[in-house]
């Protein structure tokens, strides 16, 4: 059986919940299993928080999930919206490769983000420059479109700064 980690209460209980469901409905567990191997996913208070609950007081997992979201709802990781992004901008001194990985970053931790507006929002955070002239040049529609671009411009710039370098080596 595959491993996950111990709800530990500072993660988001939504998150804990799904990946045991997940796991557990991979292996065809049934519904009374799972509320009793559930127990195997949690520890220090969490364990302590199962092991008080009133006996029979279960009858599907359902029923368990709720309980347990309810407790430890001080850990759910709240939705973010796009408008988060609005406030990331690639610095003058920021490399393209820094400013993605905070953008994607933060892309990451919005739910049911809308393609166009991820693209919309990132070239908008994006300095005056070559890459941006190119990303409104060809204008893509998509974030991989925008992703395998960046990439792209992002190895011309590693190898252009590579070849700086070597040109300040031999000065020296």
């Amino acid at each position: 059986m595959l491993q996950i980690k111990n709800y530990d209460e500072v993660k988001d209980p939504l998150d804990h919940l799904e990946s045991v469901k997940t796991l557990m409905l991979l292996q065809g567990v049934v519904d009374e299993i799972m509320c009793r191997a559930f127990l195997t996913t949690l520890r220090d208070p969490a364990r302590i928080w199962f092991s008080r609950l009133t006996p029979n007081s279960i009858s599907t997992f359902n029923d368990l999930s709720t309980q347990f979201a309810s407790h430890f709802i001080k850990g759910h990781r709240y939705k973010k919206s796009t408008a988060c992004l609005m406030s990331i901008r690639q610095r003058e001194d920021e490399t393209l490769r820094s400013y993605i990985a905070c953008f994607n970053k933060e892309a990451l931790s919005i739910d049911e983000a809308n393609d166009k507006i991820l693209v919309a929002v990132f070239t908008n955070g994006l300095r005056k420059g070559k890459f941006l002239f190119s990303l409104y040049e060809n204008d893509p529609k998509t974030m991989s479109d925008v992703l395998y671009r960046t990439t792209k411009y992002m190895n011309v710039e590693d190898v252009l700064l590579a070849h700086k370098e070597k040109l300040k080596k031999r000065e020296r």
